[in-house]
């Protein structure tokens, strides 16, 4: 997950990257000051969430978020301000949460769990390294069948393929489809989930 945040007082970032830091510690946050860095950062990074002061240096951070959702619709804004007055402006822009300085912890948690645009936990770091052999799925399905003492051969059984397959999957060079990893998840007894963490 990646994260701006963006307020004219640099105190106020960086103490708001720590709060994030600590709901969501493998999240990807960096924070400005400057108003004017704040559009050449989302073309770098296309952030999936951005955290906007309203009342920028030289800047509407209401009308600086119309023009970032143009571009980028699916872009999750949080406002922070100290200024109730701007809520309803703010909930036409269709943000993912109002918060009032100073950040109250529990609110953030709670934008952050309740974003309008949900972001996966897939990271382009897992997707490089499934396309580069180096599987991070293919190693935990090595590793819990392993777990459970089952040889390739028989949990190719198990899921009516060939010991092959199971072979590339666990190497890292082929990928199962969806249908087959439900079948691998049932035989191995977890959640889909619990293969890519």
């Amino acid at each position: 997950m990646k994260i701006l945040v963006a307020d004219d007082h640099l105190l106020i970032v960086d103490e708001l990257i720590m709060m994030i830091k600590e709901i969501l510690p493998k999240s990807y946050c960096i924070g400005t000051a400057e108003a004017g860095e704040i559009w050449a950062l989302q073309e770098k990074h296309r952030f999936d969430i951005v955290f906007l002061d309203i009342e920028l240096d030289n800047m509407n951070g209401i009308t600086l978020a119309k023009k970032l959702l143009n571009k980028y619709p699916r872009t999750n804004i949080i406002y922070i301000t100290g200024y109730e007055k701007y809520a309803l402006e703010s909930y036409r822009t269709y943000a993912s949460a109002f918060l009032l300085k100073p950040i109250d912890p529990v609110m953030l948690k709670d934008a952050l769990e309740h974003l309008r645009f949900p972001v996966s936990s897939i990271t382009e770091e897992m997707l490089v390294s499934q396309n580069s052999g180096d599987s991070i799925l293919g190693k935990k399905i090595q590793k819990l069948r392993e777990e459970r003492g089952m040889t390739r051969t028989q949990f190719a059984e198990e899921l009516g393929c060939v010991m092959p397959t199971i072979q590339r999957w666990e190497s890292g060079t082929r990928l199962p489809d969806v249908p087959m990893l439900m079948r691998i998840a049932k035989t191995l007894g977890v959640n889909i989930s619990e293969l890519f963490e």
